[in-house]
């Protein structure tokens, strides 16, 4: 069973912040990726990269020392976060070991729990809603079938309603101070038939009822 399983679950802020991928192989080009898709500033550190993360490269998007992994090289970029991402556990424990040295988080993309200071999580990710899912390594399986079978359930109908009532978190905090009274509305809001009717394509039907329980809501 993972170590992580008492974990303290977060959404990592990771826009503009320097991140170090070790490696260039097929999980190096996963973890890249995802790194970018969250505003990441991306250094490969590999001899040799996929074709997929070259093209990144030759672009400018990511940066890349074409090196192997030696001691004490990830002090001169002081990242954030660092991802070991080798076939070689001798070289992903040397990263480890200067990841932790410098304050950095870190991570093996082989599931190693050795070292590690977080565990990747499997995502639903319907802007601005984002599921996160983990089985702590009990079974990747199951962990699978469950993202499948969640992610046909929540529809585009979750993400807009979201939307909409992102629009008017601060107002609503102007007018209704009392917490209480905010979440009451808010309840109001997501137990009546808006869902129902997005999922139904009645998306101006909807929005009305948004705004009707809004304004019957804000009436002092």
């Amino acid at each position: 069973m993972s170590d992580f399983i008492n974990g303290y679950p977060i959404l990592l802020n990771l826009q503009g912040r320097q991140a170090v991928v070790v490696g260039g192989g097929a999980a190096a080009t996963r973890k890249v990726e995802h790194l970018l898709a969250a505003g990441a500033l991306v250094l490969a550190i590999s001899p040799t990269l996929t074709d997929d993360l070259r093209a990144l490269a030759d672009e400018g998007k990511i940066s890349w020392i074409q090196a192997a992994y030696r001691r004490d090289m990830l002090n001169d970029y002081m990242p954030l976060l660092v991802i070991a991402a080798t076939d070689d556990a001798r070289v992903n424990q040397t990263v480890a070991q200067d990841a932790h040295r410098i304050r950095a988080l870190f991570n093996a993309a082989d599931g190693g729990r050795e070292g590690s200071d977080f565990s990747n999580m499997a995502l639903i990710h319907q802007p601005p809603l984002t599921i996160a899912l983990t089985s702590h390594g009990a079974s990747p399986a199951l962990l699978g079938q469950l993202k499948t079978r969640l992610a046909a359930a929540v529809g585009d109908e979750y993400a807009i309603l979201a939307d909409w009532l992102g629009e008017i978190r601060e107002p609503i905090k102007g007018e209704i101070h009392s917490q209480t009274d905010r979440r009451r509305l808010y309840q109001q809001i997501v137990e009546s038939n808006i869902l129902s009717l997005l999922r139904s394509g009645k998306s101006e039907r909807a929005r009305q009822v948004f705004q009707q329980i809004l304004a019957e809501g804000t009436v002092q």
